[in-house]
């Protein structure tokens, strides 16, 4: 695995990916299988099979319909803003894979009708689609999605009170997508919450979460939003990046690892969980956190 990051976890399935190359690890059969290369697509022409031009986002998604387990691969090419921040700016290309059978799946190329934007907050699988925040034009935010059972790609305008920010994040509320804010979580205790009513309608609502009683847990903490635990509480990290797209930087702690905060929206509260160190004293202030998972998938890759 020398090289390759773990890109996504889903339902007890591993996604690990290397530029144009990616595996799938069972982590109840312990089946580890290398999917083929997306290659057909144009832009590696474009770019003389230079990969270090192009991203590639792949994430595993389930189609309740068909009963059946994808990979969705979207690619990718580099651009920056004006500060010099990486900015990856997504072509409509969206590439699916289907998992299982007898391996002869191969990539397939489906045809969006969207503009072309700039993904700025990682992909999310929430009620049978992918998710993700994007720009067509800076500042204005959309809400790209992706239905794992027919296909098809739809884009969305978000509120307009919802402001860009590295602390503007997607996260699943009672089985819809919601949208939460914590820019002012560290130094007011206060986070703002829009839950997705009405796709078809694009309704919205709006919700004001103050905890102020426990800002001392969070006091002078740059917390960063990973994803939501089965049981709706949402994690956040410790971080010294400014950025979600940048590497975590975790504070070790003195008998700890690191910790994580999760807060449960219903009841309004938030906890801290330690992450003792590993037997073998492993200590390094570097530490990717791929997601909380217990499903056991007895799907033969």
């Amino acid at each position: 695995m020398e090289g390759y990051s773990v890109s996504h976890v889903f339902h007890g399935l591993m996604c690990f990916s290397k530029g144009p190359s990616s595996k799938i690890y069972n982590t109840t059969t312990r089946q580890l299988v290398v999917l083929p290369d997306v290659e057909e697509s144009n832009m590696f022409m474009a770019e003389n099979d230079n990969f270090k031009q192009i991203m590639f986002m792949y994430q595993i998604g389930y189609d309740p319909v068909q009963d059946q387990y994808k990979v969705v691969c979207r690619v990718a090419r580099r651009t920056f803003d004006e500060f010099g921040r990486e900015l990856p700016t997504f072509l409509p290309e969206h590439w699916v894979l289907l998992l299982g059978g007898d391996g002869s799946s191969r990539w397939r190329k489906i045809p969006s009708i969207c503009p072309p934007h700039i993904i700025i907050i990682k992909l999310w699988t929430i009620n049978g689609g992918m998710h993700y925040l994007a720009w067509v034009r800076y500042p204005d935010l959309v809400l790209v999605s992706f239905d794992i059972s027919t296909e098809e790609i739809s884009m969305l305008q978000l509120p307009e009170d919802i402001q860009f920010s590295w602390k503007t994040n997607i996260i699943e509320y009672g089985g819809k997508v919601a949208i939460l804010g914590y820019t002012h979580l560290k130094t007011k205790g206060m986070m703002k919450l829009w839950v997705m009513e009405d796709a078809d309608k694009n309704r919205w609502s709006k919700t004001l979460v103050l905890h102020s009683s426990q800002i001392p847990i969070v006091d002078k903490t740059n917390l960063l939003l990973h994803s939501t635990t089965r049981n709706g509480e949402v994690m956040f990290l410790i971080t010294q990046s400014s950025s979600p797209t940048r590497r975590k930087v975790l504070e070790p702690q003195n008998k700890a690892l690191f910790y994580i905060f999760l807060y449960d929206l219903q009841k309004n509260h938030m906890r801290k969980v330690e992450v003792k160190e590993t037997p073998n004293g492993y200590l390094t202030k570097f530490c990717d956190v791929a997601g909380l998972d217990d499903v056991e998938n007895l799907i033969y890759l």
